[in-house]
């Protein structure tokens, strides 16, 4: 008979439900009843939960089951209507099944009546061999019907979601742009629409097919059981809900603790998944050992609940199972009764328990349902309410101007966001723009500059008061027709995951003549044409493979394409380098042409040839003119003016003229010839104070030398001179008066020894240097005394993971490799093992059980005393139940134990690992933060499913095969073979049914993704989609991705249909062969019917348990892929190695840092030569400033001092030494990292600064927050120090993420500074506060390296080194090289106050 796995250890096809498992906290084969089908249903777990819910909130709104199916048509009804028929057909046929083996088992009446059994051979042969025939019948009806039921289900649930999907896109395209401004335009919403809309197509396709499929199974079996023994139907009814309760108890229970692991989880994840995006930031800190020991312990809590979990399951599973077994002992002792009565026989009686428990079976995989449906019902909910917003409250109808002339009126208007109502932006605006002038927009931060371009486009409209264009007041212009004669070019161009021609063209239909020429015009065709693909090359996500520059050229070539009368431009070169700029610039010039401009400024220096500048201030124009007159008027713009400027000017100026500076050179003389290669300029210029209290000095000589050209670097102690037998280059030492010499005039010298002395053991009040800013390389700190743990979740990003690469060269790790990892709990894996050998054992041990109390019922094999023997064997039964409990509470509990040990274990070594790795490694795609955050989630479970839930089914069902052969062989030995033999083909079955399990909407959810991405891109950049009517594009492409999904759907859901059909087609196929089979040997006298009909029973039962293993097949190749990652990721070693503890430790540091003929390339860019004989040498203590254009390798340069990569070829050396002898942390110790992008963690102000050291104390924390100029904006917050930023900063202005960036770099005190563009994307008045702290910072003793995009540190630093293509081109201080003309003034110009371009003639 085929019963359920839930009782005896195998799953009948009926239980598999037609839907994906989940995979994330279990996989679907784990032997629980839970997620694999067993006796007890979900739904009182659901009704408790409920319960529960109310009394903290109410439950969420969702829509009338019935509303799901609201965008059927008549085609999808009929197929819902032929997919319900053959589902019910489907779940019947097990049912029939069971009732025909009812009649073979009465078979056996023919054996007990022993006179007429040789007449009547012929008859016994015949009957078997038609109810074998009956079953083949009932194989193909399966075949059949599971073939319709699956593809029409797949098939109207993909047809009804695309007109879903295609209804919420086209009325999310139309909202206001105040919903975008509530609820967000980062992309959140798609993808919360694309995981909504896959819960409505579950609910509304598979779940729905499986419902019904289960509840005919459960009618069905309530009839057959009614039918053939009422008495013992009514009573194993009534048994059912004490089975039911104890599944159902425990199921709350783990529902719970499931919750509560996932939230323990998540703090885990976030650690990981901040430490790896911020990698740079973790090992420039060298905090990798504080980001292993955080996640290490937030993953106990996690542990915990894991093993409280394995807890409540094995005692769920036990009680489920041991009342299961029981209930069975009793029907089967109430059976001799009605047998002794004659009120039914034994094949009845069989029949009548197992349809049944059959019949309980499908109501709970039906019930399994309703979770699914109330998920469906919720989303459709939010879905649906969506879908029935009006569209954009702004009125799309109006006239038309018949010239557009371009003057634009502003008159006495007000606004506010609605999203923040409680906040003017604009309070009595008047502002007249005449026709083709350009007019500029300034104002300080919050003046509501910004505004005007969002009235302008009409995404609002004001509050009060009108704006008009022409005269007319535009909210009575048709919007459309608007927008048309509207350019708009944003600081971030809006670019979608299209080509080229595509991005330029947005919407409008243009010939490719008309891009071509607007390209041109914009100064893009040049970098088009050299690309492989031309106009044809794909952006990538939001344009990911072009520069800022690029992408800010094809949208002013978009602008250029629209013609439009009217231009908005919105601080479009804010984030460019100069020579970038300088090119963007004149291409807007030539937009600008004969066109009404309106232009947002936050750098004056861009706008000084405005026709008129506008200013702004509280939401009102305050003045207005041009430039000259505006500074004429000595007002506001002025003082704007004055307040960039003052971001301009060196902080270090010293109080005496440089020409009076009178500097001491002192030159080390010695033997040894210098080594100055040609191409290797010596940039060797003044510290203020000199490191180390044990300097050798000899023939000191002196000598004056121009300011400008003055130099000094410290000389190392003797023995450093020489290396590898080679004599090095000899350190020059130079003393400079600095600022702080100047306030000391009246000393002829400065002893540098005792200042450093002084300054690095108290605190001068009167020094303008703290004592912070001075290294003291003796003070070493350890990182690890303390922690600080970031606490924000990050929203987790569905990512897809991409083919590796190597995958070939990657074994998958042998099973020995998994009990090695596993070793530690052989103990736990013991005690497991004997539970699920128990456990195993008892599924044909039942079977035999029962055929032996059947043939009591009929008196065959000698049975005299029908009572004593059914009361011994049921005696037995009841006994297996007990033993049952204890059997399952150690295979679930132990195996759980060690199942969430390995999980942590692998999690721990996974991101430890990863931790090691170069930043070359994270530079691969695959390797991104989020990839790495999900490998670590879910591939340690797998680890765990491939292992111990495999281990434990495995000895399981290894226990049931032995015992069943051994059963079978005892019997009759040919038949145990043939049932052998089947097996290759119901293996065949298991894995098209595990396949089946695993999900046939995983590769439709990925083609979905992938439709996705140009929504999520036009969302993102919602404005400009809107501001070039580029939304029907929008829609036209996401319908076109839907109707190629649709047709790929069709076929694999008529592939998957007949997989799962054949699947179950082979299922019964081979039970009738064993059926004829053993007839056959009846026949032929080898058998009597009783041991038969023995082996029947215990067979059928067997070889599902024998085939469960192979069935794991499919998902452990499946999951190779994750093992073989995390044993990638594991075994991997680094290039750059930061535990590597074999560097040398030097106990000073000097400073002095050279490049020498250094070639580099990133490795993910080979064909891209970024540095190329590269030499370049900063003596210790100087500052040297490194500028050039966009990509010549500027910040390359930080990257390999820091050794997050090594050069090609060539060296760099530390104080004479490559800097790969140095030990890598050490080394990282010593240098201060400010990046572009300040990397802010998601925790209070006071654990980002102390990242830095964690064991400094509050007085130093302040006094580098004071440094930094941070200490008066943090201490004016409510709560101080202690406030959290909020995720990666973002409740801080990009000024105050820099200070505290800085102020971790002081609190760090490290002798050597890199400084990467550090203050460039910062409005000019927090610029100017952010340069303060530059200033100050490099005031210390320290060599510095800054790479900066303005000039406002130019005229102090001790050497500009100008690079171009990887290339020192020029080098000197600023005067020389304004001298000599060069790439430098060229660079700089937009910053010299002298105008960026020619005034333009109008």
């Amino acid at each position: 008979m085929m019963g359920s796995r839930g009782l005896f250890g195998w799953s009948p096809p009926h239980v598999q439900p037609l839907t994906p498992v989940s995979e994330v906290s279990e996989p679907p084969e784990s032997p629980s009843p839970y997620t694999d089908g067993g006796v007890d249903p979900v739904a009182p777990e659901d009704e408790g939960g409920e319960e529960d819910m109310e009394e903290i909130e109410p439950p969420p709104a969702a829509v009338p089951f019935s509303r799901l199916f609201a965008y059927a048509d008549r085609v999808d009804w009929a197929l819902m209507a032929v997919g319900a028929v053959a589902a019910a057909a489907h779940g019947i046929a097990l049912v029939i099944y069971l009732h025909l083996f009812g009649q073979a088992i009465d078979l056996l009446r023919y054996e007990s009546e022993g006179s007429r059994l040789h007449n009547d051979g012929d008859l016994v042969l015949r009957k078997m061999k038609d109810h074998a025939l009956y079953i083949v019948y009932i194989a193909i009806s399966v075949l059949v019907a599971g073939w319709i039921e699956v593809s029409c289900w797949i098939l109207t649930g993909e047809r009804q979601t695309a007109v879903i999907r295609s209804k919420y896109v086209q009325v999310l395209l139309n909202q206001d742009m105040s919903f975008f401004d509530t609820y967000g335009n980062n992309g959140d919403i798609v993808s919360q629409v694309l995981s909504d809309v896959l819960l409505i197509q579950s609910a509304l396709s598979e779940k729905v097919g499986n419902y019904i499929h289960n509840m005919a199974t459960f009618f069905g079996g309530l009839v057959v059981g009614l039918v053939n023994c009422w008495q013992i139907a009514l009573l194993t009814l009534a048994s059912g809900p004490f089975i039911v309760a104890a599944g159902g108890i425990s199921n709350i229970f783990l529902h719970r603790l499931a919750e509560n692991i996932q939230d323990a989880y998540a703090e885990a994840a976030s650690i990981a998944e901040q430490a790896i995006s911020y990698i740079r930031t973790l090992y420039a800190f060298t905090n990798e050992t504080l980001a292993k020991y955080s996640y290490a312990t937030s993953l106990q809590a996690t542990l915990r609940y894991g093993i409280l979990i394995s807890l409540v399951q094995g005692l769920g599973l036990g009680f489920t199972y041991g009342l299961a077994i029981c209930s069975c002992a009793l029907q089967l002792w109430v059976g001799r009764f009605l047998i002794s009565h004659q009120k039914a026989n034994g094949g009845e009686i069989v029949t009548a328990l197992f349809a049944v428990i059959l019949s309980g079976l499908g109501l709970n995989q039906a019930a399994t349902n309703f979770y699914s449906f109330e998920q469906g019902r919720i989303a459709a909910y939010r879905l649906f309410e969506m879908i029935s917003r009006s569209n954009s409250s702004i009125n799309q109808e109006g006239s038309i101007l018949g010239s557009v002339q371009g003057n634009i009126e502003f008159r006495n208007v007000y606004f506010s966001y609605l999203s923040r109502p409680e906040i003017p932006i604009l309070s009595g605006f008047f502002l007249t723009i005449p026709a083709r002038k350009a007019v500029a927009l300034v104002g300080r931060n919050g003046s509501g500059k910004s505004s005007i371009i969002p009235l302008m486009e009409r995404f609002y409209d004001p509050t009060l008061g009108e704006v008009l264009l022409d005269g007319e007041n535009i909210k009575n212009l048709k919007l459309e027709w608007l927008r048309g004669q509207i350019g708009l070019v944003t600081q971030e161009p809006a670019l979608l995951s299209l080509s080229i021609r595509d991005n330029i063209a947005y919407g409008r239909s243009a010939t490719s003549d008309q891009i071509e020429e607007a390209a041109k015009t914009a100064h893009a065709h040049g970098f088009i044409s050299s690309l492989a693909m031309g106009y044809e090359t794909q952006v990538g996500r939001a344009g990911l493979t072009l520069t800022e520059e690029q992408k800010i050229k094809i949208s002013i070539a978009r602008a250029v394409l629209s013609n439009p009368s009217i231009l908005l431009l919105d601080e479009v070169t804010g984030g460019l380098d100069f020579e970038a700029e300088s090119a963007v610039q004149e291409a807007l010039d030539i937009l600008m042409l004969g066109r009404s401009s309106i232009i947002i400024a936050r750098r004056l220096s861009l706008i000084r040839n405005a026709d008129y500048i506008a200013v702004m201030e509280e939401g009102q124009l305050v003045e207005m003119g041009t430039h000259d007159e505006l500074l004429n008027l000595d007002g506001l713009y002025a003082e704007l003016l004055r307040c960039e400027e003052a971001a301009k000017l060196p902080k270090r100026t010293p109080i005496r003229n440089y020409k009076d500076s009178n500097l001491q050179t002192e030159r080390a003389s010695s033997g040894t010839q210098r080594l100055q290669e040609p191409s290797s300029p010596t940039l060797s210029k003044s510290p203020s104070l000199q490191r180390g209290e044990d300097i050798l000095l000899t023939n000191q000589q002196d000598a004056s030398y121009n300011s400008h050209e003055s130099s000094k670097s410290h000389s190392p102690p003797p023995e450093l001179t020489l290396e590898n037998g080679m004599a090095l280059e000899k350190f020059t030492s130079f003393k400079r008066q600095d600022s702080l010499e100047m306030r000391l005039p009246e000393l002829p010298k400065l002893d540098v020894h005792s200042i450093n002395r002084q300054s690095s053991k108290t605190s001068d009040p009167e020094s303008p240097i703290s004592p912070l800013l001075t290294s003291d390389p003796k003070n070493e700190r350890s990182h690890s005394n303390t922690f600080s743990r970031p606490i924000n979740l990050f929203d987790m990003v569905h990512v897809k993971r991409k083919e590796v690469n190597e995958f070939q060269q990657h074994k998958p790790p042998s099973f020995w490799r998994l009990v090695e990892l596993s070793f530690t709990e052989w103990l736990y894996a013991l005690l497991g093992s004997i539970g699920a050998a128990i456990f195993g054992s008892f599924n044909p041990l039942l079977a035999y059980t029962i055929a032996l109390i059947v043939a009591a019922y009929y008196r065959i094999d000698g049975v005299r005393d029908v009572h004593h023997e059914v009361n011994r064997w049921c005696l037995f039964i009841a006994c297996m139940g007990i033993v049952t409990v204890v059997a399952n509470f150690l295979q679930h509990f132990y195996f759980g134990i060690m199942g969430e040990k390995m999980t942590e274990r692998v999690r721990r070594m996974m991101f430890s690992a990863i931790l090691h790795n170069e930043i070359e490694w994270f530079d691969d795609e695959e390797n991104s933060a989020d990839t790495l955050s999900m490998r670590l989630a879910n591939d340690a479970t797998y680890v765990r499913a491939a292992f111990s839930n495999r281990l434990s089914i495995l000895v399981q069902d290894i226990a049931a095969v032995a015992v069943a052969f051994l059963i079978g062989l005892l019997l009759d030995w040919r038949v145990a073979l043939v049932a052998l033999a089947t097996l290759p083909i119901l293996t065949v079955s298991a894995v098209a049914q595990k396949m089946w399990l695993a999900g046939f909407s995983k590769g439709i959810q990925e083609m979905h993704r992938k439709a996705s991405l140009v929504l999520e891109d036009a969302v993102r950049n919602i404005y400009t989609v809107v501001a070039f009517c580029a939304g029907n594009k929008i829609m036209e492409l996401y319908r076109l991705h839907l109707s190629t999904i649709l047709k790929q759907n069709f076929t694999l859901g008529m592939t998957i249909g007949f997989a799962f059909g054949f699947s179950q087609f082979l299922l019964f196929a081979c039970n009738a062969l064993l059926l004829w089979y053993t007839a056959i040997s009846v026949h032929h006298g080898r058998l009597k019917v009783a041991t038969a009909l023995k082996e029947y029973i215990v067979f059928t039962f067997a070889t599902f348990a024998l085939v469960e293993p192979f069935g794991l097949a499919p998902y452990i190749l499946k999951r190779r892929k994750s093992l073989t990652s995390v044993f990638e990721i594991i075994d991997r070693v680094p290039k750059i190695d930061s535990d590597d503890n074999t560097g040398i430790n030097p106990p000073n540091i000097y400073g002095s840092i050279e490049f020498r003929n250094v070639d580099f390339f990133y490795p993910t860019r080979p064909e891209a030569m970024i540095l190329s004989n590269f030499s370049l040498k900063v003596s210790g203590g100087q500052t040297v400033a490194v500028v050039g254009v966009s990509g010549s390798g500027k910040s390359t340069i930080i990257s390999l001092i820091e050794r997050f990569y090594d050069p090609v070829c060539g060296q760099i050396l530390l104080d004479g030494r490559d800097l790969k002898l140095f030990n890598l942390r050490w080394l990282r110790s010593h240098m201060g990292l400010v990046q572009q992008e300040p990397v802010i963690f998601s925790t209070t102000i006071r654990e980002n600064i102390i990242y830095a050291r964690h064991n400094a104390t509050e007085a130093e924390m302040k006094e580098a927050a004071r440094i930094a100029n941070a200490h008066h904006f943090i201490s004016s917050l409510p709560h101080g120090y202690d406030t959290h930023v909020g995720m990666r900063g973002v409740d801080l202005t990009p000024g105050q993420k820099q200070r505290i960036a800085i102020a971790r770099v002081v609190l760090k005190n490290a002798p050597i500074l890199l400084l990467d563009e550090a203050s460039s994307a910062i409005e000019s008045e927090s610029s100017r506060v952010v340069q303060e702290a530059l200033d100050t910072l490099i005031m210390g003793n320290k060599s510095t390296i800054l790479i900066a995009h303005r000039a406002a540190m130019m005229r102090h630093v001790d050497n500009i080194v100008v690079l171009n293509s990887g290339r020192i081109v020029e080098q000197g201080t600023h005067e020389s090289l304004l001298q000599k003309n060069g790439l430098y003034v060229r660079l700089m110009q937009p910053h010299f106050g002298k105008g960026l371009r020619q005034h333009r003639v109008v």
